[in-house]
């Protein structure tokens, strides 16, 4: 029995282990998350395929909408009439006035059951009468997520392709936001992206240091509910904030040690608002430059065939961004690289949550409270 054995322990061990000899270092050192080294141009001169991530957020984005309205109350009591109306209004209704632009309708609705109530003060009807129709549909999306709305799993599907020239890898992304419930599949734009990244190896496979720097830009195309991306993920900011333009740098080192690959990154994020739109006194509703910092590490065994990975990434608070401040996220995967194609899945975790103070799904900063957990899934041809 054991002589039996030996030939498929083996031929197991080959499969595996094949391609611990390639001539090209970082030849399989794709990671799930962060920034990684750029491939050599003998490893691939063109790569396409699709990022996939899924989580369940519902109950996290009404506990940060319930929480954002208690903070706004307590600062600003005669709003606390208008938020015990809201409490028990139909979502529905108040999204149909909403997408029909009937503000006046609205208007009224609000002030003849708050005089019902005996609590129309002269201060609500003049803060009544200054909701507009951006404000109304602000105010739809808050109702909808604080009355306990229909279960809903977020996921994001972000295609990309990439060329690579000598030192050079030139890619382009588009991201797209989906919203799975019982009754529909929803589907929207996120924020276009391209990105220029420079960098090379020293050394040969096995024992080898590399290096690269490049920078980001992001386009604010997308739709208004691609945001909700960023509660369930907060590393995903830039490619769903729909209010904001987008731009980062930044510069990854990483060394080849027989199978094993080490990296480690920085990279600087700003987010400037698109338009002064919905710029007003409302913390609810206000835009403002963001500036952060994300910092990680990565470890990669290169088994040929199979990889395993783990990261672990962290954010810091440089500009408005105090809910992102002492972030922490790991993420484990695996991944097989099977010739031309490289399919792989993982899991991320937060190992340290934000505060709340910035985190509110419409408007302002749609940052903070990520998901307990994202499948990630990576899929990709190379050519």
């Amino acid at each position: 029995m054991r002589l039996t054995l030996v030939p498929i322990v083996a031929a197991v061990t080959c499969t595996v282990f094949s391609g611990l000899a390639v001539a090209d270092p970082f030849a399989n050192a794709d990671l799930f998350v962060g920034r990684t080294l750029k491939p050599s141009s003998s490893d691939r001169r063109f790569c396409a395929g699709a990022h996939f991530q899924v989580a369940p957020v519902q109950a996290v984005i009404q506990s940060v909408v319930k929480k954002k309205v208690d903070q706004y109350t307590a600062q600003n009591p005669q709003a606390k009439q208008v938020v015990d109306y809201i409490q028990y209004v139909d979502p529905k209704e108040v999204k149909a006035l909403a997408d029909s632009g009937q503000v006046e309708k609205f208007r009224e609705q609000l002030k003849t059951e708050l005089r019902a109530q005996g609590q129309l003060t002269s201060e609500q009807e003049t803060a009544i009468n200054q909701i507009d129709s951006q404000k109304l549909k602000m105010l739809a999306t808050i109702v909808q997520f604080y009355n306990e709305p229909e279960p809903t799993t977020t996921f994001a599907l972000e295609p990309y392709a990439a060329v690579v020239a000598g030192p050079v890898q030139l890619s382009a992304q588009i991201p797209i936001a989906g919203f799975f419930s019982k009754s529909k599949t929803t589907l929207v734009l996120g924020n276009p992206g391209a990105d220029l990244k420079i960098g090379g190896a020293l050394g040969g496979s096995g024992k080898a240091f590399g290096f690269a720097v490049g920078g980001s830009v992001w386009a604010p195309l997308g739709s208004q509910d691609s945001t909700t991306i960023t509660l369930s993920n907060p590393l995903a900011a830039p490619r769903f904030m729909h209010d904001y333009q987008s731009w980062t740098g930044y510069g990854v080192v990483g060394a080849e040690l027989a199978f094993v690959n080490l990296v480690a990154r920085g990279e600087f994020v700003e987010l400037r608002p698109a338009a002064d739109r919905n710029k007003d006194a409302n913390p609810l509703n206000d835009l403002r430059l963001l500036r952060y910092l994300h910092t990680g590490v990565g470890a990669l065994a290169d088994l040929g065939a199979i990889a395993l990975s783990l990261e672990v990434d962290s954010l810091w608070n440089i500009k408005n961004t105090k809910s992102y401040h002492n972030v922490w996220l790991i993420t484990g995967g695996i991944r097989l690289n099977l010739r031309k194609v490289r399919v792989g899945a993982a899991i991320q975790a937060p190992v340290a949550k934000p505060g709340d103070g910035d985190a509110v799904p419409v408007g302002g900063i749609n940052l903070g409270s990520p998901a307990s957990f994202n499948v990630l899934i990576n899929a990709q041809i190379t050519l």
